[in-house]
């Protein structure tokens, strides 16, 4: 093949490939948006019932703009806390809509025999911490890359993909650190009538979506919700695993000893 047969070739080849990068480049947004808007139905529909000490709409308008998207509209039905919303993010054309309905959380079929008298278990294959408490009441719990991450209860997801955080400033001051947008995976627990939220973090992106997990998802303990990776700020593999009062995977306001154990 001559020279300019080639250069053509090649040119015909990037010419072709545009469409496939857009398309595949729509397809990811489409997805994140789609993602939030499952997230800030199931938001709102927690406010609704109270498991979320807050208005119902602001806290679904709160999940969309930590995504970067906007809360275009917000039903909730009080008497039996549904909730619909639609959001968008960047155009028109990237437009989702999100229904949820909250309650208590009941156990999912299959088998809960991994949980002893308290209900939790240890989120990871391996009972090993790398790093104990720190940005607030947080933990890093050793594992390997591609090792499944666990809920530690019985609980239904909230949220799981890109949490919207930025890069925060460890990452600013090592640049080599930051591997991209933050995984997170949420999950929300009935402790006594009262909610306690649980997130792995710098999980691997698409985890949480190839075991079936997406918010609304009932998890039983010992489930797996996403696989370890690198997503993040983060200078190798590892989650950073919390326990909050409220629904948020930064700064948590609980031990995660007092309720799991020792390592």
């Amino acid at each position: 093949m001559s020279a300019s047969a080639v250069a053509a070739c090649a040119a015909a080849a990037v010419i072709l490939g545009l469409p496939v990068v857009a398309a595949a480049t729509q397809l990811e947004g489409r997805h994140r948006v789609a993602v939030t808007a499952d997230a800030a139905a199931l938001a709102a529909a927690d406010a609704a019932t109270g498991w979320i000490d807050a208005d119902p709409c602001t806290v679904a308008g709160e999940v969309a703009a930590g995504a970067g998207a906007e809360l275009v509209s917000c039903v909730v039905t009080q008497s039996t806390g549904e909730a619909r919303v639609v959001i968008a993010r960047g155009s028109a054309a990237l437009r989702a809509e999100g229904r949820a309905r909250a309650g208590p959380v009941p156990l999912p079929p299959g088998d809960d025999s991994a949980a002893g008298e308290s209900g939790w278990v240890w989120p990871a294959a391996t009972r090993e911490v790398s790093q104990g408490l720190h940005d607030g009441l947080a933990i890093d719990l050793s594992v390997p890359a591609g090792a499944e991450l666990t809920s530690p209860r019985a609980g239904v997801v909230v949220f799981a993909g890109q949490d919207g955080g930025g890069i925060p400033e460890p990452c600013r001051a090592n640049p080599g650190w930051w591997r991209g947008p933050n995984v997170t995976v949420v999950v929300r627990h009935s402790v006594a009538g009262q909610a306690i939220y649980s997130s792995h973090n710098h999980v691997a992106p698409g985890s949480p979506e190839r075991l079936g997990i997406r918010a609304g998802s009932l998890v039983g303990p010992g489930q797996a919700v996403a696989l370890s990776g690198m997503s993040g700020c983060t200078s190798g593999p590892h989650t950073h695993f919390t326990l909050s009062s409220t629904p948020t995977n930064t700064h948590p306001d609980l031990n995660p000893f007092e309720y799991l154990g020792p390592p």
